[in-house]
C-alpha cells in the first residue's frame, strides 16, 4: 500500500513540473499581448463594389485606410459600434442600401455588429472612419 501512495505522489509531482513547464513561458507572456482590438470589418453594397479590412487598435494598423481616426472614435464608444453616430445630418432620400458587418474583439469583449444603411451617405455619417 505504501507503495502505490509512493508511487502516486512521484506521479502527481511529475504532473505539477510538467504542467509548470509549459505554463511559464505563457505566463512571461506581458499583459499587454491580451489587450488591444481587432476588427473585421465587410461593406457589401447592393450595387457591387464590396470590400473587407482589418482594423487593430493599440497599436493601431491592420490593413484599414485610416486606423488611428477609426480607433479614436471607437475608443470615444468604448467598441460599441452601434453607438457610433461621428457626424449626424441629413443625406438624400435615395435608397441603395449598403449592408456593414463587423466581428472581433475590443478589449478582450467580443463584438458584433450587422446593419443595413440606406445608402452610403447614412453609413458614412453614422460610422465615420470605421468604414
Amino acid at each position: 500500500m505504501t507503495l502505490v501512495l509512493t508511487a502516486a505522489r512521484r506521479l502527481a509531482a511529475l504532473g505539477l513540473c510538467v504542467a509548470a513547464t509549459f505554463a511559464v513561458p505563457f505566463a512571461a507572456l506581458p499583459a499587454q499581448a491580451a489587450a488591444g482590438a481587432e476588427l473585421f470589418i465587410t461593406v457589401t453594397p447592393r450595387a457591387g463594389g464590396a470590400y473587407a479590412t482589418r482594423l487593430t487598435c493599440d497599436p493601431d494598423g491592420g490593413v484599414h485606410s485610416h486606423p488611428r481616426a477609426a480607433c479614436d472614435a471607437l475608443h470615444g464608444v468604448d467598441g460599441h459600434v452601434h453607438d457610433l453616430n461621428v457626424d449626424p445630418g441629413p443625406c438624400p432620400l435615395i435608397f441603395d442600401p449598403v449592408e456593414v458587418e463587423v466581428k472581433g474583439h475590443w478589449y478582450g469583449r467580443p463584438t458584433s455588429f450587422h446593419e443595413t444603411f440606406s445608402n452610403r451617405c447614412d453609413m458614412d455619417r453614422r460610422l465615420g472612419p470605421l468604414v
